[in-house]
């Protein structure tokens, strides 16, 4: 009876334990392996401490509370990471990537509520701007605080990120890594895995060059012929979207002259590209408010001369409808420069 009354007291403890050990160690073989280190542990000082050679019902207790309490245990195991503020290093780059991901969510759902309140009718460009802004602060400051907490959380808890992958892929991984080893391909530190290019630098020449001869023409006007006979307002509207595209264009150029390498200025130019993107925003809103502006050329015959009707009021919501399109596009490519931003971290370790 001694003897069962001694094993359980050790269960109930190893029992304990269990619950307590962090979540990425539990149904492994290390978990199994732990639990039974400690039990062994507990009978080899059970015995060393009884003085007769075997363990007794009081030196179990004993050896037990020498092992310190289940929360100590596991927290030696969950001491796995390295510090780096309250979240570890090796979990920092995923936390910087989620919430780059997020509050890009966040920006494009907030102005997307505003270009619906626009094609509804409900449009005003002073709360417009001021909707915009205070949605972006109220939904960045909730998800930083929500994400921060979870990784808080997983870091006390020691995750790694492959703890979030299932056995199959890690084997997988394990064979790119060695395969890129023998091969001589450059790998990602963080991702353990070969890397494709980073960039396509002829494309990002091409399209930057195309994008600077679009803005240049945008900003000349050089067919004053039918420039004359637009309204003046649109012209100098075409003349700041001109500008935005041109920039924008230098910006392409510069990433494809960068090529491959100096991440960090890639980064940089993203970091610009959004701002320059978000910003042009500002012109087509203004013109959403004025679609009486808009051109229409057509011909009269017999003289075959131009002329501007503009568009008629009927169709004023869908013009401000295509106008809410070309936004959400915008809007949706600055996800695109934010996801690049975070991407060109795991290119900074390259081999």
């Amino acid at each position: 009876m001694t003897e069962k009354q001694m094993s359980d007291m050790i269960k109930d403890y190893l029992k304990e334990v269990k619950s307590k050990l962090p979540e990425w160690l539990k149904d492994k073989k290390e978990h199994k392996e732990i639990l039974a280190e400690l039990e062994d542990h507990i009978w080899s000082k059970a015995e060393e401490l009884s003085g007769i050679g075997q363990p007794t019902v009081d030196s179990v207790q004993i050896a037990i509370s020498h092992m310190g309490t289940p929360e100590n245990i596991a927290k030696e195991y969950k001491r796995r990471g390295t510090p780096k503020v309250y979240i570890t290093t090796e979990l920092w780059p995923y936390y910087l990537k989620v919430l780059g991901i997020v509050f890009a969510v966040v920006i494009a759902i907030t102005i997307i509520s505003q270009i619906t309140d626009i094609i509804f009718g409900n449009f005003d460009i002073g709360q417009f701007f001021g909707n915009i802004i205070q949605g972006i602060q109220i939904g960045c400051l909730a998800t930083f605080a929500i994400i921060t907490i979870i990784f808080v959380g997983l870091s006390m808890e020691g995750y790694f990120p492959e703890d979030f992958k299932s056995k199959k892929l890690r084997e997988k991984e394990k064979q790119q890594f060695e395969l890129a080893r023998e091969q001589g391909i450059p790998i990602s530190e963080i991702k353990k895995k070969p890397l494709k290019p980073f960039i396509k630098p002829i494309g990002d020449i091409i399209g930057g060059s195309i994008a600077i001869v679009v803005g240049v023409f945008f900003i000349v006007q050089p067919i004053p012929a039918i420039t004359s006979l637009i309204d003046p307002e649109f012209l100098l509207y075409l003349q700041f979207a001109g500008l935005f595209i041109l920039v924008e264009g230098i910006l392409d150029i510069s990433r494809g002259l960068l090529g491959n390498r100096q991440f960090f200025a890639h980064q940089i130019i993203h970091g610009i590209t959004i701002g320059v993107k978000l910003a042009s925003i500002s012109v087509i809103v203004l013109m959403m408010n004025r679609p009486e502006i808009f051109p229409i050329l057509v011909t009269n015959d017999p003289s075959s001369t131009l002329t501007n009707i503009g568009i008629v009021p009927e169709f004023y919501n869908m013009f401000r409808g295509i106008a809410g399109v070309i936004i959400l596009i915008t809007v949706l490519t600055t996800i695109e420069d934010f996801y690049r931003i975070y991407k060109a971290e795991k290119y900074k370790f390259l081999k």
